[in-house]
């Protein structure tokens, strides 16, 4: 989605809206679920979903959506499992451990800081939907590790898909009210 078509639906939601407050109910101003294209605000700061992803791990699935922040030019990840949702940064680290050597109940150092895995195991990517920077398939399996900041509770996401590097991502749980969808 360019900036202009951006723009413009973003008029057109902030007019929905201002309907709606004065009491003239549309039938099209229902607010969206997560998808491709969906336009949002998170803590103040606008976003455009670019693209999802949907992982199955054997026992259930979760979603991650790539988010653009056009104010302030970022790309996040918002995972979402169940009601769980989780607002990640990808980071860079050269002292990061390999999903595939980690146990549950494992504490390791990562910058500085204890962490302990929460949780290990192997997913498969069975959608891809939008547009991501990069190539992204189907069918590609994605070995995880769910840990945690042991001072302050962060996440830290470890995963690392066939034949590819290993990709890390830092964050905290979110509650549903500081997301809004347009």
């Amino acid at each position: 989605m360019g900036l202009f078509e951006r723009s413009k639906r973003i008029l057109e939601i902030k007019k929905e809206k201002r309907t709606k407050q004065r009491g003239e109910v549309r039938p099209d101003t229902k607010p969206e679920e997560l998808r491709e294209g969906s336009i949002g605000t998170l803590d103040g700061l606008d976003f455009t979903v670019l693209g999802k992803l949907v992982y199955d791990w054997g026992g259930g699935r979760w979603e991650e959506f790539y988010l653009e922040f056009s104010d302030t030019e970022e790309h996040k990840w918002l995972s979402k499992e169940g009601t769980t949702l989780e607002l990640l940064d990808e980071v860079e680290s050269a002292d990061a451990s390999d999903p595939d050597e980690l146990k549950e109940g494992t504490v390791f150092e990562f910058q500085g800081e204890k962490v302990k895995v929460n949780e290990v195991g192997k997913a498969r990517i069975v959608a891809v939907e939008g547009s991501f920077p990069w190539d992204i398939a189907t069918g590609t399996q994605v070995t995880y590790a769910d840990c945690e900041f042991v001072r302050t509770g962060e996440t830290l996401s470890l995963e690392k898909p066939a034949g590819a590097r290993l990709e890390l991502y830092r964050g905290n749980e979110l509650s549903s009210g500081r997301l809004e969808l347009f």
